[in-house]
């Protein structure tokens, strides 16, 4: 019995072209080839976060990160959120090569696209006055994950954060940086 036997022979035909043709899938199956999957990110850096108590967050929880304005989707979404206490952690910062909408960067990313709320924060606190353009993905009041973007404004001296829905077509520009559990 084959052991995939839902393979049908277009499928098969298929893989072969994808490969370059019959030579290159001998050579592939010989041992001369491997695969390699594109990808949107390219890793940066790791930045670790120390364990976080629990906390409902506020407009002054925030604003102790450096935040000095907030969009109506994050109000509506963060303020008054109660979070949970989070274990240390190492955050990962992937750079955005290609414009690219949620769904690809959260396909790359997996289960550890999410970060904590609280994570977001103490991130935002210790990288004040960044020149970068931040992407999150945080779990919101409605139990729904946000795309939430940051970038340090020099005009008001402080952080403007803005949420957006996954499903949203917002399309990221490339060079923004991505941050996600490592």
């Amino acid at each position: 019995m084959a052991k995939y036997a839902d393979v049908s022979a277009g499928q098969t035909e298929a893989c072969i072209n994808r490969m370059g043709g019959w030579d290159n899938f001998l050579r592939f199956i010989g041992g001369q080839g491997k695969v390699v999957f594109e990808t949107i990110l390219t890793f940066l850096r790791t930045f670790s976060i120390a364990a976080q108590p629990a906390i409902t967050t506020s407009k002054e929880y925030f604003e102790e990160a450096g935040v000095k304005w907030t969009g109506d989707n994050f109000k509506a979404q963060f303020l008054g959120l109660e979070v949970p206490e989070t274990a240390e952690t190492e955050l990962a910062i992937h750079k955005l090569e290609q414009a690219s909408l949620d769904a690809p960067i959260l396909a790359e990313r997996g289960d550890k696209a999410e970060t904590a709320v609280s994570q977001f924060k103490v991130f935002l606190a210790k990288n004040r006055k960044s020149s970068e353009w931040f992407i999150f993905y945080l779990r919101g009041r409605d139990g729904n994950l946000w795309a939430v973007h940051a970038y340090w404004d020099t005009g008001d001296g402080g952080w403007d954060v803005r949420a957006h829905s996954v499903t949203y077509p917002y399309s990221w520009d490339a060079g923004r940086r991505v941050v996600s559990r490592n």
